[in-house]
């Protein structure tokens, strides 16, 4: 009897605990004033001079930071009659919910001729435990977002899915409790930013294989042989050589509604979305590529897809030389990918892009 009374208190507490801390965490997340996270803002600071003129903006992963050329986008659909300016918010690692932030950040300045968001499927919600406490992490686990992720975990091609869902679900409890409400206001203050005199151009920042190597660039020359053979693989499967990577239908029938709903999203902002799927180097993602191309590249979704993981392109973009490591492409390879997207998105949708242009 005494025994079933302390465990009925110790319950009672650990109720009473668990109902108190994210209570307070989730209420005071919702109630005061949240923190400007530079870390996704810088971009759209550094894009001021030219907020007045831009009409497109490219955002994505690193993906896209180092495969989208405003300069050679603009070039070739002004040559193509559809004149654009376009400007790149690319940022290293972004998922799901920090874009869907970065959007709503940029649609607060309010620019004046924004018409159209380019935006590549973006990286898995996969957080590192050293980044706890970054702001980056803080955004990922608004409870407001926590539906959105949860899908976008178990709908993403990236197979880590459980242990990306085991990290995330470990994030926003911390981070929606009242410790983690605490330690966010602690955080050291940023210093104050770099000079933007070499900032990158027009948001872009190109990899160029003749440069001083990065780590990543070092990684892929060391594994040269392991990264022939799999580029080899990867351009079969482009190429509709070999057997797609298989993705269950369940999964990708919930990768296309979290796709959808960014499209939807981005439409509740005001700008026309547009699909633009840039390369990758695991077969599932040539496989989740051709599925949404098939699911939304039809004139009743109002979704403008370009696909650069499919056939045509095969032979270029899974070449060997055209990365730079891992992840990214080359200079020379982004001049071709940003050139072919203005062509193909001229011919499909000129009359808006030209429209919005002039």
């Amino acid at each position: 009897m005494a025994m079933s009374q302390k465990i009925r208190s110790a319950a009672l507490f650990a109720g009473c605990f668990l109902i108190s801390t994210y209570g307070i965490g989730i209420l005071g997340r919702l109630t005061l004033p949240p923190p400007d996270v530079a870390e996704l803002t810088d971009k759209i600071q550094a894009m001021a001079p030219e907020r007045a003129s831009v009409d497109t903006v490219a955002v994505g992963s690193s993906r896209m930071l180092h495969a989208f050329n405003p300069d050679r986008f603009d070039q070739t659909a002004g040559a193509a009659g559809c004149p654009v300016h376009s400007y790149n918010l690319g940022i290293g690692g972004l998922n799901l919910i920090e874009m869907r932030y970065v959007l709503r950040q940029l649609a607060a300045q309010h620019p004046p001729h924004l018409a159209r968001v380019l935006f590549d499927p973006p990286n898995d919600i996969h957080i590192q435990f050293e980044n706890l406490k970054s702001e980056r992490v803080w955004v990922t686990t608004d409870p407001r977002e926590a539906s959105v992720a949860v899908a976008d975990i178990l709908s993403h091609p990236d197979p880590r899915k459980y242990s990306s869902l085991a990290r995330y679900m470990v994030a926003f409890l911390y981070h929606n409790s009242a410790l983690g409400l605490v330690s966010r206001y602690l955080q050291p203050a940023k210093l104050e930013a770099a000079d933007t005199a070499d900032a990158p151009r027009r948001g872009y920042s190109p990899l160029d294989p003749a440069a001083a190597p990065t780590v990543e660039r070092v990684g892929l020359l060391r594994d040269g042989d392991k990264f022939l053979t799999a580029a080899r693989r990867l351009q079969d499967a482009a190429a509709e050589r070999a057997a797609p990577s298989p993705i269950d239908a369940a999964q990708e029938a919930r990768r296309i509604a979290v796709i959808r709903g960014l499209a939807n999203h981005i439409r509740g902002l005001g700008y026309e979305p547009i699909l633009m799927s840039l390369p990758d180097t695991y077969g599932e993602s040539i496989t989740d590529a051709r599925d949404l191309e098939r699911a939304f590249d039809r004139p009743d979704t109002g979704l403008p897809v370009v696909n650069f993981m499919d056939k045509a392109d095969a032979g270029i973009i899974y070449a060997p030389s055209s990365w730079y490591d891992w992840g990214h492409l080359t200079e020379t390879v982004a001049d071709y990918v940003s050139m072919a997207a203005a062509e193909r998105l001229c011919r499909k949708s000129g009359l808006t892009l030209a429209s919005a242009g002039q």
